[in-house]
């Protein structure tokens, strides 16, 4: 079989970059490993598809090789006004933005976005083999060979590698395309889970497992601080989950040593918060400190945060509290910090931090440095984004960047 255009990997950016180099006159073929292409979009945003950001911008991007402004030029390209009219005008969804500008389908359905994409590639007439592995790529006299595992070839004279990362294998994101770039003479930087659950010091979260409240989380690498989120946090046997950890979990790969700031009562201002704690003592006074927190907060996290505080025996009793013992406890609710020293792995991540040194393409281009006719999109490069949408929006910047130059 042969094409114009081979793109190995029907994610996001593989099938963005195979309808835009078919409407621009390529003959195109997608491989994916799996049974059916977009299975990994099928799960974004909890099934919802969070599928880009209005707020969507360079500073939002991380690489683990320090360059990411090499990239500007991908969004400037295929903006998020773009992405937006193409889904809306083209594919034929509603966008509807929500809180903290997150775009997802009106219909709160991710299958729309996959449904919407898929009948697009089968209107163009782009191919879609599915349960093609890729075992190699060769290139000779100006084309390439590509090979899957049960002998098949597919034969083209541009090749876009749009595998993913190594997060969701079971989905299809296995890694495998980094070892095709490496055959190709490419490096890879170091690869580091992201948008994932935090590990953290043992002592630090021992008996909170399972308690989840509302908070607002602060984090520090080394030693800046770098952002705040609040949402939902979860504590778990191994540190900390829940919407707010996700959404702060970018800042880990590219800083040395990560601290998380808890507040637990983000209603109240430090010295609102230290009011209610004196009055608690006097309303509480014939009482120990084991019940001192009872209707203001998990029993369970009270009782830790008073030890925390430097209160050692929960058999004192409440009248006997000093006010340097209330402002402990007052600055251990509003900051209380975790040591971050690490993720809960790939098989729970969402994304990959890491890939192809941004050095070793032409950002103008997307195309290898090393190889011509050979082009990445998506998640195989080093560039990842914050929580949010941002992701995806780089799926489709690149996927269009690199459908535009084949």
């Amino acid at each position: 079989m042969k094409a114009d255009v081979i793109i190995i990997g029907g994610g996001a950016s593989g099938l963005i970059a195979a309808i835009t180099a078919k409407k621009n006159g390529k003959d195109v073929i997608i491989l994916e490993r799996k049974e059916r292409v977009l299975k990994k979009v099928l799960v974004t945003g909890n099934g919802r598809c969070n599928m880009t950001n209005v707020r969507a911008g360079i500073s939002n991007y991380f690489a683990m090789g320090k360059n990411i402004d090499l990239i500007e030029n991908v969004f400037e390209k295929f903006t998020v006004t773009d992405t937006i009219d193409f889904f809306e005008n083209e594919i034929g969804l509603i966008c509807n933005e929500e809180t903290r500008g997150r775009v997802y389908p009106l219909s709160g359905q991710a299958a729309s976005v996959v449904d919407g994409l898929r009948f697009c590639a089968e209107k163009l007439g782009i191919t879609m083999l599915t349960d093609f592995y890729v075992r190699k790529i060769e290139k000779k006299d100006f084309k390439f060979k590509v090979y899957s595992e049960d002998k098949k070839v597919v034969e083209g004279s541009r090749v876009i590698l749009a595998t993913g990362g190594q997060t969701y294998t079971e989905l299809g994101s296995n890694g495998s395309g980094y070892e095709l770039a490496k055959s190709f003479g490419h490096s890879i930087t170091k690869l580091v889970p992201t948008i994932v659950q935090l590990k953290t010091k043992d002592y630090q979260v021992k008996g909170l497992r399972g308690i989840k409240l509302d908070t607002k989380v602060t984090a520090y690498g080394d030693g800046s601080k770098i952002c705040t989120y609040d949402g939902e946090l979860l504590f778990t046997e191994y540190g900390v989950s829940g919407n707010v950890i996700f959404n702060i979990s970018f800042v880990y790969p590219i800083h040395k040593k990560v601290e998380l700031e808890i507040d637990f009562m983000p209603k109240f201002e430090y010295n609102e918060l230290l009011e209610i704690l004196r009055k608690r003592k006097n309303i509480l006074g014939d009482l120990t400190m084991e019940q001192y927190f009872n209707g203001m907060i998990n029993k369970k996290l009270g009782q830790f945060l008073s030890k925390a505080s430097g209160i050692e025996k929960l058999s004192k009793m409440i009248n006997t509290l000093t006010e340097k013992e209330l402002r402990s406890m007052c600055t251990v609710l509003k900051k209380y910090r975790v040591d971050v020293i690490d993720t809960n792995g790939f098989k729970a991540a969402q994304v990959t931090a890491g890939g192809i040194p941004l050095k070793e393409i032409n950002p103008e281009t997307l195309e290898s440095k090393k190889v011509k006719g050979l082009y990445f999109a998506g998640e195989i490069l080093d560039v990842y984004g914050e929580c949010g949408g941002f992701n995806l929006q780089w799926a489709w910047s690149s996927g269009h960047l690199a459908g535009m130059n084949v």
